[in-house]
């Protein structure tokens, strides 16, 4: 079955690529369609990233225990999404040497990504990722250290991980609408960097709180069962929501919108403000 990737979850007879076939339609007539508004303008700003699985030892670790929530909701930067290519080969036809360009193959890099964190005192973030590296391959004798200190056997299964990135509209509560923008899966990730340049680092006058950038390795896949993947994590684990997702995250607008405000924040100040309406 031929699936469709673009507004899938819309009718036919509502697909805003419908309304702009014929002489009727106005989708251009010197300025863009700002009378029936068909389609609206990419913005972007919006994303979250979700660890789909990481190695069954972290649980086992006092630190790393806490790795996913941390690095999930302390997220604040993502880079390396590259194009996909498609490659040419040149031939030679003719007396005159003219060139001609053929479909060679496909080039799809995105092996590499970078995540930014925000630090925080006591080095919160370098730590959890220096001990995922380092258990890897110890730093003073290259050594594998998880397997023997966790009982588990050595493989790229048992040390990598999978990431969802997920990018949103700006309504991002709005889970059972397609919000989905972009969507990539990447399995067997593995952090490629302990970051202390940036952070420790001396210039006398110079005081910032930085971002640190952590680079990563991971195999992409995209596509039409990635975004509907992405659909059910924003409604099941992602977000916060009434109508499903109870290990999300609590969005608490200013105008006490979400039906849940009361059972998430059951202590504290936040509870007094918000449930006082």
């Amino acid at each position: 079955m031929i699936k469709k990737t673009i507004f899938p979850n819309i009718s036919d007879d509502q697909n805003p690529l419908s309304k702009i076939s014929g002489a009727t339609s106005t989708f251009f007539t010197g300025v863009d369609d700002m009378i029936n508004l068909n389609f609206d303008y990419y913005i972007n700003g919006y994303a979250f990233i979700w660890w789909v699985q990481l190695p069954s030892w972290f649980s086992q670790d006092p630190d790393l225990k806490n790795f996913k929530q941390m690095t999930q909701k302390n997220f604040r930067a993502f880079s390396g999404v590259d194009d996909i290519t498609l490659t040419t080969q040149t031939q030679i036809t003719g007396f005159a040497g003219r060139e001609v360009d053929v479909v060679g193959g496909i080039a799809t890099g995105n092996t590499e990504f970078t995540i930014g964190h925000k630090e925080y005192s006591g080095g919160v973030m370098r730590k959890m990722y220096q001990k995922w590296i380092t258990y890897i391959r110890d730093p003073r004798t290259g050594v594998a250290l998880y397997p023997k200190l966790f009982e588990i056997d050595y493989g790229a299964r048992n040390h990598s991980g999978q990431l969802m990135y997920i990018v949103v509209r700006p309504d991002v509560t709005n889970v059972d609408k397609d919000i989905v923008e972009y969507a990539a899966f990447y399995s067997n990730v593995v952090p490629t960097n302990i970051p202390l340049g940036t952070l420790y680092n001396f210039e006398i006058g110079a005081q910032d709180s930085p971002t640190i950038d952590i680079s990563f390795k991971g195999f992409l896949e995209i596509g039409p069962d990635v975004d509907e993947y992405a659909r059910k994590l924003l409604r099941t684990e992602i977000i916060k929501s009434s109508n499903g997702g109870d290990a999300g995250t609590p969005f608490i607008d200013s105008y006490g919108t979400n039906t849940d405000t009361s059972s998430i924040l059951n202590t504290g100040t936040l509870k007094d403000i918000f449930n006082s309406w």
